[in-house]
C-alpha cells in the first residue's frame, strides 16, 4: 500500500516518496501496439474515448505516450498521456486527461491499484523525464470525488479550475417511465412536441451518411460562428477501427427525408459519452433534439450502460437548461474539482505553468471560440 505523500508548497519542488510499484507490478511504457490497447482499455469499466489509442494518437496528432500496468502478468491499469514540450529546455507538460483507467469491468474497484498506477505515472513523467504531471480526473458520479482524494494523498495539488466544470450525467440505468417522470417538466413538454413530430431516429455506418453528419457539424459551426478543436472528423475511424465493445454508434433524425440532426455516441465501460452533435436550421423547430436523446437513451437502458454522459454546458444557459433538465431528478451533475499537478522539479513546474499560460493567451485571444464545444442538443 502506498504511503500519503506530503504536499509540496507551490514554490518549491515536490518530493516524490510515492514507492515504485511493488515486484508484483510491472510497467510497460510506449511499447503496446495501437491495436492491442484499445483491446485492452475494452475490458475495463471506467475507459474514456480520450484513453484510447484511437483517439488519442490521432487527436494528439502523434504526441502521446503510454503506460501499462501489470498484476501478475495481468493489466490493471493504462493511462495515455500528452506530451507538450518546450523547446530547447526539454521540460514541459505531461497531460493525462480523464485517466487513469484502472476498475476492471465486473471486479470491485481496488484504490491501491491506482495509487500504484499513480506512482508509476510519477516516477516515468515527473522523475524520469522532468515533466510536470497533471491529472483531470473522469466526471463519474461515483468516483470523481474519490479519485481527487486518491491524488490529495499522493501530494498532487489542484492549481487550475475547470472551466465548465459541470458535467451532466444522466441514468441510463432508469427504465422509461421513471426517467419520464425524472425529466423537468418542460422538457417532457418539449419531448411530447417533438415525438409528435414525425421525427425518423436511427443508428447508422453508412460512409456516405457519416460524411453527411460531418458536413452537417462543420456547417452548424458556420452557422452558429463557433469555432471549434472537436474531431468530428473521426467518427468514421472510430467507428471502424475500435474494438466492438468500445465502437461508437452515429445516431441519426432525419424529417421529411431531410438529415437534421445526428450524435456520435462513445460506449466506454459503464458509461456512454455524448462525443460530436450537430443539428441544421430545421431541426429547432421539430424539437429534433429532443427525440434524438430520448431515442439514445432508450437505446442505452435496453443495451445496459449505466450512465449518459452529456458533457458540459460551455457557459450557454439554452445549452444548461436542456442538459439540466433532461439529466432531471434522478441523473448527477458532477462537479468536477480541476486540474491536479505532481512535479519533481522546480523547472518541470515552471515548464508546465508556462504552457498553461500559452494556452490561456490563446483562448483570450480566439476570444469567442469555443474550445473543446460540443454542439448544443436541444436544437
Amino acid at each position: 500500500m502506498l504511503q500519503q505523500a506530503n504536499v509540496p508548497p507551490l514554490g518549491v519542488a515536490a518530493p516524490i516518496d510515492c514507492p515504485t510499484p511493488a515486484d508484483r507490478y510491472s510497467v510497460e511504457i510506449d511499447s503496446v501496439a495501437s491495436d492491442a490497447w484499445d483491446v485492452i482499455a475494452s475490458g475495463f469499466a471506467d475507459i474514456h474515448p480520450e484513453q484510447t489509442a484511437c483517439y488519442a494518437s490521432n487527436h494528439w496528432k502523434g504526441h502521446d505516450s503510454h503506460l501499462l500496468l501489470r498484476h501478475n502478468g495481468e493489466p490493471v491499469a493504462g493511462a495515455r498521456v500528452a506530451i507538450v514540450g518546450l523547446p530547447l529546455i526539454g521540460r514541459g507538460l505531461a497531460f493525462l486527461r480523464f485517466g487513469p483507467f484502472w476498475r476492471k469491468q465486473k471486479a470491485e474497484a481496488d484504490p491501491e491499484i491506482y495509487r500504484t498506477m499513480i506512482a508509476a505515472l510519477v516516477e516515468e513523467y515527473c522523475v524520469t523525464r522532468g515533466h510536470c504531471l497533471t491529472t483531470l480526473s473522469r466526471p463519474h458520479p461515483h468516483y470523481h470525488a474519490l479519485e481527487c482524494g486518491l491524488l490529495r494523498d499522493l501530494g498532487f495539488v489542484q492549481r487550475r479550475a475547470f472551466s465548465d466544470c459541470e458535467r451532466y450525467v444522466v441514468n441510463t440505468a432508469l427504465d422509461a417511465e421513471t426517467q419520464r417522470r425524472s425529466l423537468a417538466q418542460k422538457w417532457r413538454y418539449n419531448l411530447r412536441q417533438a415525438l409528435g413530430n414525425s421525427v425518423d431516429v436511427r443508428l447508422t455506418e453508412d460512409p456516405e451518411e457519416i460524411q453527411a453528419f460531418q458536413a452537417l457539424y462543420v456547417s452548424m459551426m458556420e452557422r452558429k460562428h463557433f469555432s471549434s478543436t472537436t474531431p468530428v472528423h473521426l467518427t468514421g475511424e472510430l467507428i471502424s477501427r475500435l474494438p466492438e465493445k468500445l465502437k461508437p454508434k452515429l445516431v441519426i433524425a432525419r424529417h421529411a427525408g431531410k438529415l437534421v440532426a445526428g450524435a456520435t455516441i462513445g460506449l466506454f465501460g459503464d458509461t456512454a459519452y455524448y462525443m460530436f452533435g450537430a443539428t441544421s436550421a430545421d431541426a429547432l423547430p421539430i424539437k429534433a433534439g429532443y427525440a434524438l436523446h430520448w431515442w439514445i437513451f432508450n437505446w442505452l437502458h435496453d443495451h445496459g450502460y449505466e450512465w449518459y454522459d452529456l458533457g458540459g454546458a460551455a457557459h450557454e444557459p439554452g445549452l444548461r437548461q436542456f442538459k439540466k433538465g433532461f439529466v432531471g431528478k434522478a441523473g448527477s451533475v458532477v462537479v468536477m474539482e480541476g486540474e491536479f499537478d505532481r512535479w519533481a522539479s522546480s523547472l518541470g513546474r515552471l515548464s508546465a505553468d508556462t504552457v498553461f499560460g500559452l494556452r490561456h493567451l490563446k483562448r483570450r485571444i480566439q476570444y469567442g471560440a469555443k474550445f473543446g464545444k460540443l454542439a448544443d442538443p436541444s436544437s
